[in-house]
């Protein structure tokens, strides 16, 4: 399994060179999901064991509740807006330039609040056959 602490950080990094999201996105076909949006998009640095996409969270209250099995960890990027997410139960704010981790086998859910758009890193890279819808958590 990668070291978590160093693709946050890489990534961080990475997403400090992008003044605009929306110029990587030009030209790709989103895939609707239930996290909204999603555009997914060649890794554009040198990191073979991880996939990167976009998720366009504006519009939304909610997202889909689910969680990644196999040992994926899925990490998000907030590069406009603000919400809150629910990971394993426990809810946070979030904000431009925060990084939020998701183990493994946590169920976590989304709700945009202000123009929320995520930079999505997983790793291993995503397989949709590790995406699991789970039941709502209770508020």
């Amino acid at each position: 399994m990668a070291d978590i602490d160093e693709v946050v950080d890489v990534w961080e990094e990475y997403f400090k060179t992008v003044p605009d999201w929306e110029k990587l996105v030009e030209g790709v076909e989103p895939k609707e999901t239930g996290c909204g949006p999603v555009y997914e998009l060649s890794n554009p640095i040198d990191r073979p064991n991880e996939s990167f996409a976009i998720a366009d969270m504006r519009g939304m209250t909610e997202t889909e509740p689910h969680k990644h099995i196999n040992d994926e960890v899925e990490i998000y990027f907030v590069l406009q807006g603000f919400g809150k997410i629910a990971i394993g139960g426990e809810m946070r704010d979030i904000a431009p330039g925060d990084s939020i981790v998701t183990p493994p086998d946590t169920v976590h859910i989304t709700y945009p609040e202000k123009d929320l758009v995520l930079g999505v890193v997983n790793t291993p890279p995503f397989k949709a056959d590790n995406y699991i819808v789970t039941p709502a958590p209770k508020k």
